[in-house]
């Protein structure tokens, strides 16, 4: 009995110490999809990630936390818009409400509306709101659900800076 648990506890060790060199999975390819521009003009996710990196966000305006994150972005491309590309991508039903908060708040984030059920299966997107940053490769380089604060969102977009 005792012989087996040490032939246990070897291979056990041996397969902890191959699990962790072994080399990391390959990146995850964003799928493309077409932008509908809302206030700007359209685009392909692989367009905007072509030159540097791209963060994408989907929202809504029936969404409190999507709305709430929403400065955060605004500051946030204000503050990197020359070294990350972003697309805040509308999950409303309707282009025209997006449309008014973007003019109501004066935000200048380029918005984008989508096939919804395009993307929601693409991208794996069962709750709003959702962040990916891809990276020039077309790689993702990481996600996040839920709301983020200005300082939360600048740490995770400097993972593609």
């Amino acid at each position: 009995m005792k012989k087996l648990a040490v032939l246990f506890l070897a291979v056990l060790a041996i397969g902890f110490t191959f699990l962790a060199n072994a080399p990391a999975a390959s990146a995850k390819a964003a799928p493309d999809e077409a932008l509908v521009g809302i206030n700007t003009g359209d685009a392909t996710i692989y367009g905007l990630a072509g030159e540097k990196p791209l963060f994408l966000n989907f929202w809504a305006t029936w969404c409190p936390p999507c709305v709430g994150e929403m400065p955060a972005i605004e500051a946030m491309y204000k503050k990197y818009g020359d070294r990350i590309g972003f697309a805040a991508v509308s999950f409303d039903n309707s282009a025209s409400d997006a449309q008014k908060m973007i003019a109501e708040r004066g935000m200048t984030v380029p918005v984008y509306a989508c096939d919804q059920d395009k993307m929601s299966s693409d991208y794996s997107i069962d709750a709003i709101p959702r962040s990916i940053l891809i990276g020039k490769d077309g790689t993702i380089i990481a996600e996040h659900v839920g709301a983020m604060t200005e300082a939360e969102l600048e740490a995770f977009l400097s993972k593609a800076l």
